[in-house]
Formats: structure tokens, sequence, C-alpha cells
């Protein structure tokens, strides 16, 4: 008896230190949370994976974010139309974000940080880069427009009535502010609309690489929710956003043409979206951050 007692003793103190060892309270502890040098091999690797993608994937991850971000934007400037207060009503926006990164589709601005990172680390080539930033900003570009003529349709009854809830009229005029007002001073115009597509860029892109910190889904929502709604509050510039805002106020009447959109607009933002991006967050996080993964 005293030999079985002491066996069974024995394999329970087995069991439990087994137990004990796999536990929370033993070593390392488990918490949710990545340390910055590997969010930033995280960044490197989901920038290479862009290039394992064929161009009709990344298409349509394009236009799945696309029409994300003109989903919440209309939410938002609904919610703005209704007499919400703009810094209230821009908390509903970062809910696209949220959807973005818990489905794990694209935008052409996350691309401007994650696959220049891919590039510098010889994970890919200068021409695959160019393929999938040409095919993801298509797929936003299409994704928009294809929510601004679902819009229309659905405001306006397929064009046979005014839109009666004020929406249009609130997306008319930020389309102005937009691009007519940034070409009444010229250059200084243009180039105040690239640093707001820097300040954007900055944020969003933070919007992206943040979550990778955080193993949880709420941790990841909250990471996205911070910066994304810091640059919607503030009014600065998307480019993707803007594919949303100008066309759909061109289809409802506004007095805007094609070179306003492209060339007052989409051209400036652009370059500022790609700088801050790549230069803010892919660059800068990189240099800080990046270790030399172990052999």
């Amino acid at each position: 008896m005293a030999a079985a007692a002491a066996i069974g003793a024995s394999i329970g103190e087995d069991k439990m230190a087994d137990y004990t060892d796999a536990g929370t309270y033993v070593g390392d502890p488990v918490i949710d949370y990545v340390r910055a040098p590997q969010l930033v091999q995280t960044m490197i690797e989901t920038g290479a994976s862009k290039k394992d993608l064929s161009a009709g994937q990344i298409f349509v991850r394009g236009m799945y974010g696309g029409s994300l971000l003109a989903f919440a934007t209309g939410i938002a400037f609904w919610a703005a139309a209704q007499g919400v207060p703009t810094v209230i009503a821009g908390m509903l926006f970062p809910v696209g974000f949220i959807i973005i990164n818990a489905l794990g589709v694209d935008l052409i601005t996350g691309y401007f940080a994650l696959v220049p990172m891919a590039f510098i680390h010889r994970r890919m080539t200068f021409g695959q880069l160019l393929r999938t930033w040409w095919w993801v900003w298509l797929g936003c570009l299409v994704g928009s427009l294809v929510y601004d003529g679902m819009l229309w349709t659905a405001l306006t009854t397929t064009g046979t009535s005014a839109d009666p809830t004020g929406l249009s009229a609130w997306i008319i005029k930020v389309a102005t502010a937009k691009t007519l007002h940034y070409e009444e001073v010229g250059m200084a115009g243009a180039f105040a609309a690239l640093v707001k597509g820097m300040l954007c860029n900055w944020m969003v892109t933070l919007g992206v690489v943040l979550p990778y910190a955080s193993r949880s889904v709420i941790g990841k929502t909250i990471l996205t929710f911070v910066p994304i709604y810091m640059f919607f509050g503030m009014g600065y510039e998307h480019m993707v956003v803007n594919q949303f805002i100008i066309p759909t106020a061109m289809l409802f009447g506004a007095p805007i043409t094609m070179y306003d959109f492209w060339v007052g607009n989409q051209l400036p933002v652009t370059i500022g979206n790609f700088l801050g991006g790549f230069l803010f967050t892919g660059a800068a996080l990189g240099y800080v951050f990046y270790t030399k993964p172990a052999k």
C-alpha cells in the first residue's frame, strides 16, 4: 500500500509538474503583445506575400478594400448630414478599416508601407512591387466607383428623384473643398494636399501595422481604431476615400471636372500618401526596430 501510494504520489507530482510548466505562471508570461522587432518582421513578410498573389486576387482584394472604405465614409457623412458634430461622426469611419483588417483585404495605401519593405530586404523585385501596386490601386478605384454608382442609385431611386437624406449635399461640400479649394490657390493648394496626404497615410499605415502588435481581436480592433480616427477626424487626405467622395459628388451634379479629380486631388494626394506611408511607417520603423533573423 505504501509503495502504491508512493507511486501514485510520484505520478501526481509529475502531472502537476507538467501542468505547472505548461501554465502562464512559470517562465515567460503569455501576453497579448508582440514586440516591435517582431512587428517589423511581420511587415516584411506581409509585404513579400503580396508577390505570390495572382493579379485577380490582388484586384479583388483591392475592390473589397475600396468599397468598404466607401461604406465607412458614407456612414460617417450620413451622421454629419443629420447634424452630428463631425468630430463625433468621424468615430464611425474606422469600422471600415476594422473590417478590412479582420478580413485581410487590401488598400493601396497600406501597400505603400509594406511592399517597399519587402523590396528593400530583397524579398521581391522592383517589377513585382510595381505589379502589386498597379493591381491593388485599380481594384480600390473600381471598388469605390461601383459603390459610388450603387449609392447614387439608392438615394435617387435610379435618378427619378432627389436625394431626401442630405447626404449628397454633404458629399458635394466636402468634394468641393478637396478639389476646387486647392486649385484656387495654385501650387500652394497642391502642396497642402500633398502634406495632408502624408499626414493621413502616416496614421493609416499605423492602422495597418499596429494590429500586428496584438494577438487578440479586441486588441487589433483598438489598435486599428485609434490612428484611423485620428486621420479622419482631422480631415486629412486619403486617395481611396477620395475615390468615393469626389466621383460621387460628380454623379450628384457637383461642378467638378475629371481634371479637378485627377490633377487637383489624386496626383498630389497619392504622392503624399506614398511619402507618409513609406517614410514615416515603413522606413522609420524598419530602421529603428529591424533585427536580422537568427540563422
